[in-house]
């Protein structure tokens, strides 16, 4: 009687009992001298002890005297409260029966409006933007280190590099302004975070004005048209019942045109204007201290143990 192959396919391995079905099952035995003990790295650690607290002070000092070099940051911010049009109430609601499609051919919405998206959205437009930078002069500003104040010229030599409103967009959108909603309160917070703390308070109340005559003057151009509109209609037809409601819808469309033209504060309600920040945003000295002594810490823990090795 012949011994069973150990790799045989339908074995049961007698150091285990466990069948396998296509493989040989081998048990390889680790040594103690292989084995990695915490105890031995806690060694390693308390007998490198001095060396990684040095290299942990040396990386959170390191990090401080950075923050010295680092040109500050002022962060200025200006609470807005969004103003909501009027919703389903008023002379336009009680005229949404007596309408029929004459109100959606002028565009008018006599649901619930609610312009704080539309405010947040031009808020941040391109378009908005561009205009602000261009109508308070912000290219050479925002490019300061591109700019020659004397001669007042660039300092690139490509022509592709000299900056444009696109540029001066996409850094301003980026790195200066920004812009959040209380999801709880619904408040916006408009905040500019800037060298100049000066500048920083002016730009953020200036795009606050910038963004309400914006959409003053849309408003004011809307109900404009809505007027016209409604006067061509009303020389076109001669019922009663649509006269009445387009006569209604003129009324409605003056009082609103009115009322936009003298209300400076459109789209969003000052709660807390910007004011001028007295100290610097950035750099935080406190967080650059913990995140240079962390990577002290692990450049010293790494060199104890490659010592060590």
């Amino acid at each position: 009687m012949t011994e069973p192959d150990v790799t045989d396919n339908h074995n049961v391995t007698p150091a285990t009992g466990l069948a396998s079905e296509g493989y040989a099952v081998r048990v390889y035995p680790i040594s103690e001298a292989e084995e990695i003990r915490l105890i031995d790295l806690w060694r390693v650690v308390w007998a490198g002890k001095w060396r990684i607290a040095v290299a942990s002070v040396i990386g959170a000092v390191l990090a401080v005297a950075l923050s010295f070099l680092i040109t500050p940051e002022y962060r200025s911010e200006a609470v807005l409260s969004p103003v909501g049009s009027s919703g389903g109430g008023g002379p336009l609601a009680s005229l949404a029966g007596q309408l029929g499609g004459l109100g959606s051919l002028v565009g008018l919405n006599f649901g619930v409006d609610d312009r704080t998206a539309e405010s947040i959205a031009v808020l941040r437009s391109r378009s908005l933007t561009q205009r602000f930078i261009e109508k308070n002069a912000l290219l050479p500003i925002l490019f300061h280190e591109d700019w020659d104040e004397a001669s007042k010229s660039w300092r690139v030599d490509d022509p592709e590099d000299v900056p444009n409103l696109w540029k001066a967009y996409e850094r301003f959108d980026r790195k200066v302004r920004s812009v959040t909603q209380d999801a709880e309160t619904g408040l916006v917070t408009l905040s500019i975070d800037w060298i100049d703390p000066l500048q920083a308070r002016d730009w953020a109340n200036g795009l606050v004005a910038e963004v309400n005559a914006d959409m003053r003057s849309r408003a004011i151009e809307q109900s404009k048209k809505n007027i016209e509109f409604l006067r061509g209609h009303l020389q076109n037809t001669n019922e009663v019942e649509l006269r009445t409601a387009a006569f209604g819808l003129m009324e409605a469309e003056m009082k609103n045109a009115m009322l936009s033209a003298v209300r400076t504060e459109y789209a969003f309600e000052v709660i807390d204007p910007a004011i001028t920040p007295e100290k610097p945003s950035w750099p935080n000295r406190i967080l650059l201290a913990a995140l240079g002594f962390f990577a002290g810490f692990a450049t010293g823990l790494l060199l104890v143990f490659l010592r060590r090795s």
